[in-house]
């Protein structure tokens, strides 16, 4: 959905999507002192692929 936001510049947004991870973590039980390296582990992933799914975004525009 936030494929098309620059989300990557945007603090604003970056801090939306820690705030998703984090209730879906909570939401899935993960244990909690466990959560600060998976928020961030989650949010470097989304910088890989962000580019990948921009690009089929587009193509399916």
């Amino acid at each position: 959905r936030d494929t098309r936001t620059d989300w990557k510049v945007r603090d604003d947004v970056k801090a939306s999507l820690r705030a998703a991870v984090r209730r879906l973590l909570r939401k899935y039980k993960y244990p909690p002192d466990q959560q600060p390296e998976a928020v961030t582990r989650v949010i470097e992933q989304m910088e890989e692929l962000a580019p990948e799914f921009a690009a089929e975004d587009q193509r399916t525009a």
